[in-house]
């Protein structure tokens, strides 16, 4: 059979077994929350940088806010002045080149219950898939957008939508599911990527990819999702999340689809209160059982913001002449921001891209056909990023649409963030070489593990071909 660790892979998956699940209080207006860890009560501070730069959360004039419309719009911050709102046009932080690192890369998108019909390399940020020619030199079917671009360590995927209607029955969800599965599981593992978890609620799902090397120091991965749609009862409307630790870092994954419509903006405030306050993680580690409590929390997904207090025709002149802070001032999610306090002490990138909704499927043109049921262009589709204290940093080095891509109504939008690690790279378990196993005989090896290390019942060693594309794959 020859030598198994040329066909086979091992790891050892840590996992953990009944937790405590924190409570919550949320007053009208702000997320604040005690969680009670170690038998102490942590305040809302103690989620959060532990110095905060008043300039970086207020609104600049790239924003194109005006002093007056800032006044109107600022009534969170003055009623809780210590707590910083959603930063926008955020650059993240500088990190240390001598230190570790990870590049991790995010898709947003609405497909609005289409298959994969187009070429996925530049929304997944892969090196093109290289064609023979007849002359046998290499040609590539896609843009060679992503050449000489480091490739990210991990790669988070959110879609939403995977039926286009909400009453389509369950059994469509997860049929398009398993298509889009398949197909990014093909196309990652072409360029040594392994689905790490994923997670579905009906038409809203999440994939995180790693890229082999790391998959030794991934541990209490966990998933979560919360149902929203029909009072909490249906999930064509909600959240999933993926949690794990992977080096010496806790990180987040969490895919939305808020409530749509442009009247519905109090709904989706209250939608995003209700997943920082009921999307518990009961499997991983017992102090990142919420979204707040890790390192760094990645949120992605069809916000459903939309652009409010101006015509369709001044909308698309402002996207015409390319003006997007005069159009960002009056995008519903800079409202829920400063007069509601949504998304406190996360950060979003610079927009300087057009509205990635509502285009005229198979086109990039908006769709204006209707004037019945006019919807204004709009950033429906957002990435935000949160780090929990100063010792963690996290920059951004993209933020961008991709409006070549036209099976849906919407448009793909993904974002590329550096996190710093900090100095612990030791892996918990370590196999010895494997000799040589036999057909037909039983195949033994060991390993070892870092002092100290927690051993759990939950606690198992998987074995698996060295072609595997998800941990899930595992021969035994």
């Amino acid at each position: 059979m020859g030598t198994g660790k040329n066909l086979f892979h091992l790891f050892c998956k840590r996992s953990q077994g009944a937790l405590f699940l924190p409570q919550f209080l949320f007053p009208a207006g702000i997320g604040i929350h005690a969680v009670r860890e170690s038998r102490r009560m942590l305040s809302v501070t103690d989620l959060m940088p532990t110095s905060t730069n008043s300039a970086d959360s207020s609104p600049t004039a790239d924003t194109g806010m005006s002093r007056g419309h800032y006044r109107r719009m600022s009534s969170f911050n003055r009623e809780f002045p210590d707590i910083p709102v959603l930063q926008f046009d955020s650059k993240g932080d500088k990190l240390d080149p001598d230190k570790p690192k990870l590049r991790i890369r995010t898709l947003t998108w609405n497909i609005a219950g289409h298959q994969p019909k187009e070429d996925l390399t530049d929304v997944l940020g892969l090196a093109p898939e290289r064609e023979s020619t007849p002359d046998g030199s290499a040609s590539s079917s896609a843009d060679i957008v992503n050449e000489g671009k480091p490739e990210a360590d991990l790669i988070a995927i959110g879609f939403q939508e995977l039926s286009a209607s909400p009453a389509a029955p369950v059994m469509e969800s997860v049929i398009m599911s398993e298509i889009w599965t398949t197909t990014l599981k093909k196309r990652m593992s072409s360029q040594d990527y392994v689905l790490l978890q994923s997670i579905r609620l009906q038409g809203i799902v999440l994939f995180v990819f790693s890229k082999s090397r790391h998959l030794k120091y991934v541990r209490y991965m966990d998933t979560a999702y919360l149902r929203l749609g029909a009072s909490g009862w249906w999930g064509n409307k909600g959240a999933v999340g993926i949690s794990f630790e992977i080096y010496d870092v806790t990180l987040c994954f969490v895919n939305s689809h808020l409530s749509p419509h442009d009247h519905a903006f109090k709904d989706r405030v209250k939608n995003h209160r209700q997943i920082l306050r009921d999307m518990v993680f009961v499997g991983g580690r017992t102090d990142t059982s919420c979204i707040l409590e890790h390192d760094y929390a990645v949120w992605l997904g069809d916000f459903n913001f939309r652009i409010e207090g101006i015509s369709q025709d001044k909308t698309l002149h402002y996207i015409e002449s390319q003006k997007w802070p005069q159009l960002l001032k009056h995008d519903q999610l800079h409202r829920a921001a400063f007069v509601e306090g949504a998304f406190s002490t996360f950060q979003e990138g610079k927009i300087e891209f057009p509205p990635t909704y509502k285009f005229v499927t198979g086109t990039s043109i908006y769709d204006t056909r209707n004037p019945a049921k006019i919807r204004r262009p709009s950033y429906c589709d957002r990435i935000l990023w949160r780090t929990r204290t100063d010792a963690r940093k996290a920059a951004l080095i993209e933020y961008t649409s991709h409006m070549n891509h036209q099976i849906s109504d919407h448009k793909p939008v993904t974002a590329v963030l550096e996190i710093a690690l900090g100095s612990e790279q030791e892996q918990y378990v370590v196999f010895d070489p494997i000799d040589r196993w036999f057909v037909g005989q039983h195949g033994y090896f060991r390993y070892s593990a870092k002092p100290g290390t927690f051993y759990s019942a939950w606690d198992w060693i998987g074995l698996y071909k060295a072609s595997y594309t998800s941990f899930d794959e595992y021969v035994t």
